[in-house]
């Protein structure tokens, strides 16, 4: 789809379905499919072969998402149920499965409406060294990667692109820089790097 993907939903648009088609019929085939796997593998076969499933399918959505795709307010409640239909499909078996939680918590910069992105980022406090918040939870420039894809974040203005006014003044309110200036490296956001960062902290 042209003109933001499936989740740059225009305000006011009703949600009729639960989930977009393409993950309504994955999650299905991989449901259907799960039965067949688990009777042909042992369980730490199919321990292993879920939670790398599970870690791809996070992997795709995401690279899709910070790549491709610009989400709206409207767009982030069909964005956060095809979370949850992929999110309990992975969970079939499999243990680490850690990085659709943190998937869940970086939707809310979607969901909130500019004047609250703050708390959302940095916690009650506004201290963005606080560890508070998804500064914290899933760290600063992470936040504001995910954040960088709201369809509010650039306007046009004399067709051309800048960052709304509300993006330029929370920036500088926290005081941090904006790495979508630069190259963005998706790599850093595999479930693979989530789960070394979440070693490293703990």
């Amino acid at each position: 789809k042209s003109g933001g993907g499936p989740y740059a939903v225009p305000a006011g648009s009703s949600l009729e379905n639960a989930n977009s088609p393409a993950v309504k019929s994955l999650t299905f085939c991989l449901r259907a499919q799960f039965v067949h796997i688990q009777a042909a593998l042992t369980p730490q076969s199919l321990s292993a072969f879920w939670t790398a499933l599970s870690m791809r399918l996070y992997d795709i959505l995401v690279t899709r998402l910070l790549q491709h795709y610009y989400i709206s307010m409207v767009g982030a409640v069909k964005l956060s149920r095809d979370v949850e239909a992929l999110r309990s499909v992975a969970m079939l078996a499999g243990t680490d499965h850690q990085h659709w939680d943190m998937l869940r918590e970086l939707l809310t910069v979607y969901m909130t409406p500019p004047n609250a992105l703050k708390t959302i980022l940095v916690g009650p406090e506004g201290d963005p060294n606080s560890g508070k918040g998804l500064f914290g939870q899933a760290g600063k420039v992470q936040a504001l990667v995910f954040m960088s894809r709201r369809i509010d974040y650039r306007i046009k203005i004399n067709n051309v692109l800048q960052k709304s006014i509300w993006v330029v003044e929370l920036l500088e309110d926290l005081g941090v820089p904006d790495p979508t200036d630069g190259a963005v490296n998706i790599a850093l956001y595999s479930a693979q790097s989530l789960r070394n960062r979440r070693l490293k902290l703990n």
